[in-house]
Formats: structure tokens, C-alpha cells, sequence
């Protein structure tokens, strides 16, 4: 009974004094935000645009993120994602509370091909275009972006 209660006392001194939060933070990681919501009217409709740019620098180690909103033929968006980092490249699709995430297979610099499993995801230029076996979802870029 001693030798645990003066583990546990020990444990107990060891994690007070190792947990100590400093308030300085990481200063070699560096992150830069840049966003934009805007709302366009047209023909008495409401078009929200929205596209967020993130630059995250740790060291030599660079990675950056672009977010824009697309829709849908039938209305529907989604945020479209772009990474870009030492690891590759990658795009992620989220709507309906649900994301897609996909890597970069290639690209000629005007279109680019992202796979994952038996889905591919075609972008070029302000269209995205999501394949799975027969199924084909096309997205635009939202208006004002």
C-alpha cells in the first residue's frame, strides 16, 4: 500500500511540474489568414461568395491552403479546399457535413487529377468535377471570387 500511494504521489509531482504551460507558443511556426465573405445581388438574388487563403510556416517547412465556395448545378455548395505542401498536393470537398479528401495523381498546370480509392476529382480552372463509377458531379466557382 505504500509503495503505490508513494507512486502515485510521485506520478502526481512529476506531471504538476513537466505540464507546465508556457504563454510564449510556438514562435517558429508562423500563420498568415487571409478571408473573404462577400454578398452579390443579382437580378434580385443573393450570391454569397466566400474564399479563405491560409500560409503556415514552420522552419523551412512551407504549406499553404485556399478555400472557395462552389456550387452545384442544383444549387447546392460546397468548400473546396486546395493544399499545397512538401507532402504533395491536395483537394478536399466538404458539403452536406461530409468531406472528400483526395491527392494530387497529376497535372499539366491548367487541369489537375486528385484520386482516392475509385473517385477522382477533376480541376481546371473554375470548375470542379467529381467522378465516381457512372455518377458525375460538376461544380463552379461561386460568382465573385
Amino acid at each position: 500500500m505504500k509503495k503505490l500511494t508513494l507512486t502515485i504521489a510521485t506520478f502526481s509531482l512529476l506531471t504538476t511540474y513537466s505540464c507546465k504551460k508556457s504563454g510564449e507558443g510556438n514562435k517558429s511556426v508562423i500563420v498568415k489568414e487571409n478571408v473573404e465573405e462577400s454578398i452579390h445581388h443579382e437580378n434580385g438574388k443573393t450570391d454569397t461568395a466566400y474564399a479563405a487563403e491560409k500560409t503556415m510556416k514552420n522552419g523551412d517547412k512551407e504549406s499553404t491552403e485556399s478555400t472557395y465556395r462552389y456550387v452545384a448545378e442544383d444549387g447546392s455548395s460546397a468548400l473546396v479546399t486546395f493544399k499545397n505542401d512538401q507532402e504533395g498536393n491536395t483537394i478536399s470537398i466538404r458539403s452536406n457535413n461530409a468531406t472528400l479528401y483526395a491527392k494530387e495523381e497529376k497535372s499539366d498546370g491548367k487541369t489537375t487529377i486528385y484520386k482516392n480509392q475509385n473517385v477522382e476529382i477533376k480541376s481546371e480552372g473554375d470548375h470542379v468535377t467529381i467522378t465516381q463509377e457512372n455518377h458525375v458531379i460538376e461544380l463552379k466557382k461561386a460568382r465573385g471570387q
